[in-house]
């Protein structure tokens, strides 16, 4: 089993558990592969969520510095039980986030990284249903928000080429029976052809459940369209977030 995206409650507010206990969790259960993957460090205090309303950007660079540092060491100290590696998250919040993604992996040695997407022209869509609606209004409702996401996913790809994309249709948080339109569905084939175009992974992300949807990210409609194209293959995999929980679902690799 391998699992590519993970967080930790001891750098990350929205999980449970120090690092070295998600790996030896991850050891239990049998993983060949496991990627330790916090989220990269926000730099302006306008993008901190309610829940870190007690801390500055400045400390999530630090914590971000200390989480590579130590998973490094837990890299080396079980290097003979399971392959660890080490990334980041991505976040694309505004119009410099990726260019500081890219200053930050060119001075921190990172292994791969899970490309995702949080915000829509800056508004956080995950955190909770209020956030989302905002969100709404500020783009001009559902299906603006949908396919904006979907167009920030895709400058994403095309900037980051991320080892993993992150929970692919994550903008369904709170809409999951959004009709998706010809316009989003054009969308997410093209950000589908971009991703095989250049050998990235494209995980199931088990947190749905957790969130109350019915399928993983991303729904059963956008895995036909993986499960249709001539690279497809799955493999098994349980979901880092939910490593106490025992539940599992699916990575699906495109090469």
């Amino acid at each position: 089993m391998i699992s590519l995206h993970s967080h930790s409650g001891q750098y990350c507010l929205h999980a449970k558990g120090k690092l070295e206990d998600v790996v030896l969790r991850a050891i239990e259960l049998g993983f060949e592969v496991y990627g330790l993957s916090e989220h990269v460090p926000r730099s302006r205090p306008q993008d901190l969520y309610p829940e870190e309303s007690h801390i500055t950007p400045d400390d999530l660079q630090a914590t971000f510095t200390a989480f590579v540092a130590n998973a490094r060491l837990l890299q080396e100290k079980y290097r003979s039980q399971i392959r660890l590696v080490i990334g980041a998250e991505t976040e694309h919040i505004h119009a410099d986030t990726l260019n500081e993604l890219e200053t930050l992996c060119r001075s921190v040695p990172l292994d791969y990284v899970v490309g995702s997407v949080h915000h829509v022209k800056g508004h956080p869509i995950d955190f909770d249903l209020s956030r989302y609606e905002h969100a709404e209004r500020a783009v001009g409702g559902t299906e603006a928000l949908f396919q904006a996401y979907f167009d920030a996913q895709y400058e994403m790809l095309l900037r980051v080429k991320p080892s993993v994309v992150g929970h692919f249709d994550l903008v369904r948080l709170f809409r999951p029976n959004h009709v998706l339109s010809d316009n989003v569905w054009t969308k997410i084939h093209r950000n589908i052809d971009a991703i095989t175009g250049y050998g990235g992974l494209v995980e199931i992300n088990s947190r749905a459940w957790k969130k109350g949807l019915r399928d993983a990210y991303p729904q059963r409609d956008i895995l036909e369209v993986f499960s249709s194209l001539d690279t497809w293959e799955p493999c098994l995999c349980l979901t880092s977030v939910l490593v106490h929980e025992r539940e599992r679902s699916q990575v699906y690799i495109v090469r």
